[in-house]
């Protein structure tokens, strides 16, 4: 089945936006008539994602990350710099046009911050002087791409005696040849054995969502990647994908030859604009080595193909039923949850959507074999799971460990620096403290032993950090990334927001902290999808387990008086000028 039109929606606003700077009403119109929409669709998919807009962005746009990491490694002072060398503020275009400043939550660089997107190129490490040496430059008209940074993989620890799985040598087509061996139903026994369950946190097993899909009875069916890892702190597919590019791509063709299916896309956050060539590159590899296209050596008559489509900037999207959506060439909003994707998914065909790490997990069992597999990790927990480290440690970057690897273990290899408030899975996942550090990371749920089921990250933040404003940060956060679609999320975030506020200026009650409880109930319990049931995880966990560290912050006298000083904002300006 040839995918509709509007499918290519994204791709032509990206163009144009590109191109022009920003998507003006003349390409607004011209889109509609093309794809057959209204003015107003067209509007609506522009409006919904933040690196499309209306109006001009300058020569040279700037996304600089104010994500939390960001803000422990200087964020102010590189963000008041970029506004010194280029005569703009933020949220503004300079009035030569040349420069225009925009704020943009995680880019996926939470090892190498604070950070920066320049016409979607990576600048990373930066501080005053090099911002000043970067704007200089693009002043005298060297472009972006020539003097951006390489990102480092910063791979700090693989399992010990040459355990690693992820990062072994690849060679292309090497799962090819044992997946035809195995056939469908045996791939999915192989995946079985493995237990190989989803990586994105949910931990679904994955050889059932393939084996639902392969007994769907239509067609056509799509393999979708979900590469769009929009949580603040990780970063771990941003690795897979610079370094692992084929396993990734076996991943995806092991699965549609088990599932029956002919065609993959890999939906590429729009942050890793600067990584699609690595995609690219590995996909045409495949192709003229006869492994991908009309048809896939060692499987038969199975033919295979696969497509790059990158998003636009929007964390929701990260849910399956939204990057759908999106994949369509809609707003990003996700679906009522009538139909599984694995019965009606992409053009509301059986589709198996999966992460970057899951596929090449998988192609990675197949490649070592299930009993191979199985002997890493703890029983009921087998194999290795990468981790993003970030925040206060010595040692940020990936580390693939195997399950079962205590907190301590872990805060020891990353050389952690005072922890005491640590952020699990990103901002909707959990917080821990540093009682917790004894706590096992795996996949189990046990009552008499709660483990760590971590879906990717870990941000550490010492005794010197204030906790409220941390807080403050995921929830504006999760404020601007909300689609808006329903109430309890739209205006829930900005309840909590509010109400975090009073607590970090001394003037919340207990009677705060009730309401701060009570509307997290309610955003858990009515949200339409993840983003709003798990905005406030984070505040709810941190409330129940920093109780006394919260009790102080509570304006006691309750006479409204109890304003605390901003140092912050009483020294802005000496540190703006400050050389």
């Amino acid at each position: 089945m040839e995918e509709p039109r509007q499918t290519q929606l994204l791709n032509q606003l990206w163009e144009i936006q590109l191109k022009d700077g920003f998507v003006n009403d003349a390409a607004v119109q011209l889109l509609a008539k093309r794809f057959d929409l209204s003015d107003v669709e067209v509007e609506g998919v522009v409006s919904f994602y933040h690196f499309f807009h209306r109006k001009p962005t300058g020569k040279f746009t700037i996304y600089l990350n104010n994500s939390i990491v960001s803000d422990l490694k200087g964020f102010n002072r590189i963000k008041d710099t970029f506004e010194r060398e280029t005569g703009a503020s933020f949220g503004s275009v300079d009035r030569t046009g040349t420069f225009g400043l925009f704020l943009t939550p995680c880019i996926g660089l939470s090892d190498q911050e604070p950070s920066a997107l320049i016409n979607f190129y990576p600048f990373t490490n930066l501080n005053a002087i090099k911002v000043k040496d970067i704007i200089s430059q693009l002043k005298k008209g060297v472009a972006p791409e020539a003097i951006c940074d390489a990102p480092a993989d910063n791979i700090r620890y693989m399992p010990s005696g040459n355990k690693t799985v992820f990062f072994k040598p690849f060679e292309a087509g090497c799962t090819l040849a044992r997946a035809g061996q195995l056939g469908p139903e045996g791939i999915i026994e192989e995946l079985k054995k493995a237990e190989l369950a989803g990586r994105g946190g949910a931990y679904y097993p994955t050889w059932k969502k393939w084996n639902a899909a392969r007994l769907q009875p239509a067609q056509p069916k799509y393999i979708v990647c979900n590469a769009d890892e929009g949580e603040p702190g990780t970063f771990k597919d941003r690795v897979l994908i610079n370094t692992q590019a084929r396993s990734l791509l076996e991943g995806m063709m092991i699965c549609g030859y088990a599932a029956g299916a002919a065609s993959g896309i890999i939906y590429l956050r729009g942050e890793y604009r600067w990584l699609e060539h690595k995609l690219n590159e590995a996909i045409l590899e495949y192709r003229e080595a006869g492994l991908l296209g009309h048809t896939t050596k060692h499987l038969g008559n199975f033919s295979f193909d696969i497509r790059v489509q990158v998003g636009a900037g929007s964390y929701v999207c990260g849910e399956e039923t939204a990057l759908l959506e999106s994949l369509e060439g809609k707003r990003g909003e996700p679906r009522t949850k009538w139909y599984f994707p694995v019965e009606r998914g992409y053009l509301q065909q059986p589709t198996v959507i999966n992460n970057v790490e899951t596929f090449c997990a998988a192609a990675r069992i197949l490649e070592m074999g299930a009993d191979a597999y199985i002997q890493l990790g703890i029983p009921g927990s087998p194999g290795v799971k990468l981790l993003s480290v970030s925040g206060d440690c010595k040692l940020p970057g990936i580390y693939e460990i195997e399950w079962g690897m205590t907190v301590a273990e872990l805060l020891e290899l990353c050389e952690a620096e005072d922890p005491f408030y640590i952020q699990v899975s990103g901002p909707s996942g959990e917080c821990i403290s540093i009682k917790d550090k004894y706590r096992r990371i795996s996949m189990l749920d046990l009552l008499a032993r709660k483990d760590i089921r971590c879906g990717g990250s870990f941000m550490i933040f010492s005794k010197q950090r204030d906790l409220v404003k941390v807080l403050l940060n995921f929830t504006e956060f999760f404020k601007s990334e909300s689609c808006g679609i329903c109430t309890p999320c739209r205006a829930g975030n900005f309840i909590i927001q509010r109400k975090l506020e009073r607590l970090s200026n001394g003037l919340a009650t207990e009677t705060d902290l009730q309401e701060l409880k009570s509307w997290g109930t309610i955003m858990k319990n009515t949200s339409r999808c993840g983003l709003g049931k798990t905005a406030t995880n984070s505040l709810i966990y941190a409330m129940d387990k920093f109780h006394d560290y919260f009790a102080a912050k509570l304006d006691k006298e309750f006479n409204g008086l109890n304003l605390r000083f901003d140092m912050e904002g009483a020294t802005k300006e000496y540190e703006q000028y400050k050389i």
